[in-house]
């Protein structure tokens, strides 16, 4: 399962010469160092050419998608928002994404939500449940049975959680959050869009405990094959839920850092909500790059424009 972090090991009694090998074969830590997370900013208004060309840009489809695959997708779709009020994820990305699931033949596609208000308001007045018509992916609020109980190996704070089991379980995970104002986490993107993975009582953990390390902590575990990040339109004010004054900066990112993803989002918020002057004032962009999640310092990543 590509999502879970794995525990590797060397056996005792190992030859020197497989451990020759198996040195040789780890990056030293200035190639490390030197190797960029890489950030596709796509700009334009048409949805299904910006998928394209962002895909296009982090080496196709076929890198992240195989053939009778498990493809679950991870959007933001907790609340009774319309799509031009940038409370969820536009259901055009989602219905892409879908699509190119299909189309890569993926055997099952699946889309959970623990949505904040009843799943029966929200993904009606999202656009997305409508988008969906036609496919075969599967949109639903996780249950009881839905969700497993798992441990968080290198959490500071949140140590274990109760996740839906499709996300945990999935051959690709996509992350597909919007980019928008949060009242407690001060902007939510892709590593607070995994508040909607996990079931009440974990979430709410969550706020009692520290909200900022905890999205941090749950972000050493739970990690995405790729993650797209919605920034067709950001909301600037009373969020998670809005409705509330827009930016419209049309664009659509992509990465498989979650940490360079959510960091570069958020530099659209810059000089925009208050504190903000980079990146890492939002406390838990700070504390997943602190965590080895991934790098949030935008001089070092390499950005990929593209405009369509």
């Amino acid at each position: 399962m590509k999502t879970i972090q794995r525990r590797s090991f060397i056996k005792t009694g190992a030859t020197a010469v497989a451990a020759g090998a198996l040195a040789a074969a780890v990056p030293s830590v200035a190639e490390a160092a030197e190797t960029k997370s890489k950030v596709v900013v796509v700009k334009g208004t048409d949805i299904p050419k910006m998928i394209a060309a962002g895909i296009e840009k982090m080496g196709g489809w076929g890198k992240f998608i195989k053939e009778g695959s498990k493809v679950a997708l991870k959007p933001n779709l907790a609340w009774k928002s319309k799509p031009e009020e940038g409370g969820n994820t536009h259901p055009d990305i989602v219905r892409e994404v879908v699509l190119a699931a299909e189309k890569a033949k993926a055997k099952q596609i699946v889309i959970p939500e623990n949505t904040c208000e009843s799943e029966r308001e929200t993904f009606p007045a999202s656009g997305i449940l409508e988008a969906l018509k036609g496919t075969k992916a599967k949109i639903y609020r996780p249950k009881g049975g839905d969700y497993m109980e798992v441990e968080v190996p290198k959490g500071k704070v949140c140590k274990k959680a109760r996740v839906t089991r499709d996300l945990v379980e999935a051959d690709c995970l996509i992350n597909m959050p919007v980019a928008k104002h949060h009242s407690g986490a001060t902007v939510t993107i892709s590593m607070k869009n995994w508040m909607g993975a996990i079931n009440n009582s974990s979430r709410q953990g969550w706020h009692r405990d520290g909200l900022h390390q905890c999205i941090a902590d749950f972000s050493t575990y739970l990690k995405p094959s790729l993650v797209i990040v919605d920034a067709t339109r950001i909301l600037l004010e009373r969020g998670p839920r809005g409705p509330g004054k827009l930016d419209h900066p049309h664009e659509i990112i992509f990465s498989t850092d979650p940490v360079a993803a959510d960091a570069y989002a958020a530099s659209l918020f810059v000089g925009k909500i208050k504190g903000v002057k980079k990146p890492t004032d939002i406390p838990h962009i700070k504390l997943a790059q602190e965590l080895g999640v991934g790098c949030a310092e935008l001089d070092k990543l390499e950005i990929v424009r593209v405009e369509v």
